[in-house]
């Protein structure tokens, strides 16, 4: 899932969180949630919900940072 990592780095400056900071606030380690800013992995639920509550995301910055509306325009292949 493609995040949106300007916004995301954005509401992380307005918070004064950086990678580190953030990861230890939310309990995961650094190179987790580097790697997923990165787009080298995919964020999991709980690293999801962990950002969404540190930061104080409304749920629009949520839905803008996590899920893309590009991707409720393609198709899903079974």
């Amino acid at each position: 899932m493609p995040i949106d990592t300007k916004l995301l780095k954005s509401k992380m400056a307005l918070k004064e969180h950086n990678i580190k900071t953030l990861s230890e606030e939310i309990g995961v380690n650094r190179d987790t949630l580097s790697n997923m800013i990165h787009g080298r992995t995919k964020p999991s639920y709980p690293v999801i919900n962990g950002i969404y509550f540190a930061l104080e995301l409304t749920p629009q910055e949520g839905r803008d940072i996590f899920f893309n509306d590009d991707l409720r325009k393609k198709k899903v292949l079974t």
